[in-house]
C-alpha cells in the first residue's frame, strides 16, 4: 500500500531540518538526508526537484519557528520575565543545534533579515537576539554571555524610554 504523500514530504522536510540543525549548510546533502528520512535520495528529488530547492524550503521553516519561538518567549510576560523566556529559548536553541543552523544559513546568504527590521527598536532587538545566539554558538561562558544580554536588553530600553 502506498505511502500517503504529504506525509513523506513532511518526513523528508523534518529531516531537512534535523540535518540542517546537525551539520549547517555543509553538512546538507541529500545522502543525510535520506538516511535521516529513511527513504532513497530519488524519492527526495521526485518530492522537491531539487537539493537547492529542499534547502530553501528548509531554511524558512526553521527561520520561521526561531523566530515564533522568540517572539512568543518574548510575549509571555511583561518586563524581565520575557527576557529570562527569551534567554531560555536561545539556550535550548543552541542545544539543539537550531543556532548553528541558523548562522549557517546567514552565513550562507539564505536568510535575508533586512526587510524585517521596521525600525531601529525591531533592529536592535533582532541584533540583541542574534549576537546572544551567536556568543552561546561559540562557547562563550554561560555566564557571561547573560550579563550580556541584560546589559545590552537594559540599554535597549534606556534608548527607547528616553525617544
Amino acid at each position: 500500500m502506498p505511502k500517503d504523500a504529504s506525509s513523506t514530504r513532511a518526513t523528508i522536510l523534518a529531516a531537512a531540518v534535523h540535518t540542517l540543525q546537525r551539520g549547517g549548510v555543509e553538512g546538507f546533502s541529500l545522502d543525510a538526508i535520506a538516511r535521516r528520512a529513511g527513504v532513497v535520495k530519488g524519492l527526495i528529488l521526485y518530492h522537491y526537484a531539487s537539493r537547492n530547492r529542499l534547502l530553501r524550503l528548509a531554511a524558512s521553516q526553521l527561520a520561521e519557528a526561531r523566530d515564533a519561538a522568540i517572539t512568543h518567549a518574548l510575549g509571555t510576560s511583561p518586563g524581565t520575565a520575557g527576557l529570562d523566556a527569551c534567554w531560555e529559548v536561545l539556550r535550548r536553541q543552541t542545544e539543539d543545534g537550531t543556532t548553528r543552523a541558523w548562522l549557517s544559513l546567514c552565513g550562507a546568504g539564505l536568510i535575508d533579515r533586512s526587510a524585517r527590521n521596521a525600525g531601529f527598536e525591531g533592529g536592535a532587538r533582532d541584533a540583541i537576539v542574534d549576537g546572544s545566539a551567536a556568543a552561546l554558538a561559540a562557547g562563550v561562558p554561560l555566564t557571561d554571555a547573560r550579563d550580556a544580554y541584560d546589559a545590552l536588553w537594559l540599554s535597549l530600553l534606556e534608548v527607547t524610554q528616553q525617544s
